[in-house]
């Protein structure tokens, strides 16, 4: 006997790139908290949440586009 197919796993792009941006902040805030001290957290954080947020969104539409 064949199995049905599987359904489709559902992912949530919004989630998704929460978390990368997450943890590219903390990456980068921590490489520049070693450099350049609290302030330097802080604003590496910053842009490393954006960043990886926006490139996460970026990968996750590029792959929904047919080729």
């Amino acid at each position: 006997m064949t199995e049905p197919p599987s359904p489709k796993k559902r992912t949530y792009p919004l989630a998704t790139a929460l978390l990368a941006g997450l943890i590219a902040g903390v990456l980068a805030g921590l490489l520049a908290y070693l450099l350049a001290g609290l302030a330097g957290f802080i604003i590496a954080f910053i842009i490393g949440a954006i960043t990886g947020s926006r490139a996460t969104l970026l990968v996750n539409r590029g792959r929904e586009q047919p080729s």
